[in-house]
């Protein structure tokens, strides 16, 4: 099983907490959380790799350092580029892929082990939603058994793509694949639930930073 990693572009990450928090703020979030990810991925024994995809050079550089191979969107779009990164995948001898996105900070190993776990057929496809009726993990077993819909409420997309592909899917409910990071309360969830080590960290140094400047 090699993972599928989609990424966006530094600039553009997180745009929805631009109120609370400042622009290399945003991106240092984004590049922790990713860090997260990856640290779940490669600590699960089924994971043979991690293909990050994103437009972003220095996403790409800094996945390199953290173990994934960078594989260049050409901007053709998330669902094109994930499907260019499935073709990658396959020249690696993947016969499985999990896509899975770069902001889920609660994500564990055991989770990716879970889903892949539920997968017993040649031919199978397990599903996660989001809190938003998202897609928060796809697992397909060919990698190319269907294709890929991402982008918005795509969790009832995907469940009619898997049965026009002649497979009832399988769906994998968890609270930390469930749980993106798209507003200020999701931050707070991060703090609460104490992992996500990376992000969890950055997000405590903030609060004392946001402490001293208080007392000054």
């Amino acid at each position: 099983m090699w993972a599928i990693v989609p990424a966006k572009r530094l600039s553009e990450a997180k745009s929805s907490l631009s109120g609370v928090l400042t622009d290399d703020q945003r991106r240092e979030i984004a590049l922790r959380m990713l860090a997260d990810v990856l640290e779940a991925v490669r600590c699960a024994p089924s994971a043979a790799g991690i293909i990050v995809v994103s437009p972003d050079e220095e996403v790409l550089s800094f996945a390199k350092e953290n173990g994934a191979l960078g594989f260049l969107e050409p901007g053709v779009g998330l669902n094109e580029a994930i499907k260019l990164a499935i073709l990658h995948a396959l020249s690696k001898g993947a016969t499985s892929v999990l896509i899975i996105p770069s902001d889920l900070p609660l994500l564990s190993h055991s989770d990716v082990e879970n889903i892949v776990a539920m997968a017993s057929s040649p031919q199978d496809i397990v599903l996660a939603p989001s809190k938003d009726n998202g897609t928060n993990a796809m697992f397909l077993r060919p990698p190319n058994v269907m294709e890929p819909r991402f982008g918005g409420e795509s969790f009832p997309v995907h469940l009619m793509e898997a049965r026009k592909a002649g497979i009832r899917p399988r769906i994998y409910r968890s609270r930390a694949v469930a749980f993106d990071v798209d507003d200020v309360a999701d931050l707070l969830g991060v703090k609460v639930h104490e992992l996500g080590a990376r992000t969890h960290d950055f997000l405590i140094r903030r609060q004392l930073n946001q402490s001293k400047s208080t007392k000054i």
